[in-house]
């Protein structure tokens, strides 16, 4: 069996997380958890893990501050996170792999299976790799959206908003052009994009700020964008987008 840590800092995905282990995956035994950058450096000085299972975003700190203490990594990494736009440049790093939450037993096996061929293989995360992410993670502005057909890669800075439609969510860019997204609900991306300059204006609406140019007043205080698009601003979040913009 390999031992492995687990580093997130909240409870009940550290817990989602343990049990799926457990279940799925019988050749990971579970050492210690940690939910801040300290307590995880401290816990792999201790249990010297084979695989760490690595959320990115933890406030004020990411995985990435854990990884940069390393000159060369003594254990493999599975990021763990809800935010596709580190997923993606996880890849460009050449990281082992990375599962997206809400976590798939099926995803979850996969990473697993994959680390223990490398473990096999006696790989290393070499230097290049640390050196690499500093700094990245704060350039991060992209996001990936799922549609029905495909996936695709889109710059934040792009997105006049987000409209929930149903169990869809519809992202109107700029260009006139819509992504009707078949995996993440209004309430994901608003968790998602809350502190991305995005600002959740009513029920079924997440706006970017950015983009607005001014409230009209004469009709319900809605929201206008630079296209011209008018949004409905929900009463009791007037005094929070004024604060904001």
């Amino acid at each position: 069996m390999l031992k492995a840590i687990i580093v997130d800092d909240e409870d009940r995905s550290l817990e989602n997380l343990a049990q799926l282990l457990d279940v799925y995956c019988s050749e990971i035994e579970i050492v210690a958890t940690a939910k801040t950058i300290g307590d995880a450096f401290l816990s792999i000085e201790t249990y010297k893990p084979s695989i760490v299972f690595l959320d990115i975003d933890m406030p004020p700190d990411t995985g990435f501050d854990l990884l940069k203490k390393y000159d060369e990594l003594p254990f493999d990494v599975i990021f763990v996170t809800a935010y596709d736009y580190y997923a993606i440049d996880a890849i460009k790093f050449s990281a082992l792999y990375y599962v997206m939450k809400p976590i798939k037993a099926d995803e979850l096996k996969e990473a697993v299976t994959k680390a223990i061929k490398k473990h096999s293989k006696n790989g290393s995360i070499p230097a290049q790799f640390i050196k690499s992410l500093h700094g990245r993670e704060e350039k991060l502005k992209r996001i990936v959206v799922n549609t029905l057909k495909e996936s695709e890669i889109i710059d934040l800075s792009d997105i006049y908003y987000i409209e929930a439609e149903n169990v869809y969510s519809i992202l109107y860019l700029l260009g006139d052009k819509k992504l009707v997204c078949s995996q993440r609900s209004l309430k994901d991306y608003d968790e998602m994009l809350a502190d991305k300059g995005f600002f959740r204006c009513h029920k079924s609406y997440l706006v970017n700020l950015s983009h607005i140019v001014s409230l009209d007043k004469q009709d319900n205080h809605d929201i206008i964008l630079k296209n011209h698009t008018k949004i409905p601003l929900a009463r009791r979040r007037k005094d929070e987008l004024l604060s904001l913009l």
